[in-house]
């Protein structure tokens, strides 16, 4: 059985975690296979979108525990650094928006991989939590960075510290997530969302999405001289002339990536 689900929908890739049984549990023959999944799709020309999801009643529950694990001590870090920290960057700093649709609970770093996507969306029975303190184990997967930079430290001190639930419907509100659908459209939705930005400027999207992950920790003056030199860049494009003569012309753009 494969554990990582791939299938095309014209510019969009669907990749689908898939080992239901243990609710998507990271083994790590799991997060080598979506690692590679994602490598093949960032590098093919002809993806403009990657939907992220998981296949039966959980996105994933985070650690897969036993053998070994709890006997690694101090060699546990290496074995994030060799495949959870590689695994976050190319779903963060990626060239291609990635959509997350959260289709059950995200626990531990479940709920890292979701929220490193560009847009998360979750059917409404979904759940989010940082089940790390139940084990004795502290954050990562980058939650420690993204929840706080989302719903503030107040909220992820008390989500990390007590490892409470969070509804879908309270993650929106909250701000850590963008949408939830009842969980009969929740794919629909997504495949929606992944047509509308593949019929999108390319170029402008991936430099939309390094200014935002810039202007985390960017000064305003640092900030306002990234957006005058990715401008210029941007109306270098044969793009944005689409872009703007489709507008006067009253049509729909067609963008080439060019």
């Amino acid at each position: 059985m494969p554990l990582i689900l791939s299938e095309r929908d014209g510019a969009v890739a669907i990749l689908t975690l898939n080992n239901p049984a243990q609710y998507n549990a990271l083994a790590f023959e799991l997060m080598a296979a979506l690692a590679e999944s994602l490598d093949r799709v960032m590098n093919d020309d002809a993806v403009r979108v990657v939907v992220l999801t998981g296949a039966g009643a959980g996105f994933c529950s985070g650690a897969q525990f036993g053998g070994s694990t709890f006997d690694e001590g101090a060699a546990i870090g290496d074995r994030m650094r060799q495949y959870v920290t590689p695994l976050i960057e190319r779903l963060r700093l990626s060239g291609k928006p990635v959509i997350c649709a959260v289709n059950g609970p995200a626990a531990g770093a479940g709920v890292g991989i979701a929220l490193a996507a560009d847009l998360v969306l979750a059917a409404r029975s979904a759940r989010f939590i940082l089940s790390f303190v139940r084990l004795g184990a502290v954050l990562d997967a980058g939650t420690s960075l993204l929840l706080q930079r989302s719903i503030g430290a107040a909220r992820t001190r008390a989500l990390a510290l007590t490892g409470d639930a969070l509804s879908a419907e309270q993650a929106v509100g909250w701000g850590l997530i963008w949408r939830c659908v009842d969980d009969d459209q929740l794919m629909d939705e997504a495949r929606a969302v992944a047509r509308r930005l593949a019929a999108g400027p390319p170029l402008a999207m991936a430099m939309i999405r390094q200014q935002l992950d810039d202007a985390w920790t960017a000064d305003l003056p640092s900030a306002l001289e990234a957006e005058a030199a990715l401008q210029s860049r941007a109306f270098a494009t044969a793009d944005l002339r689409e872009g703007a003569a489709a507008f006067v012309e009253k049509r729909s753009p067609r963008f080439t990536g060019r």
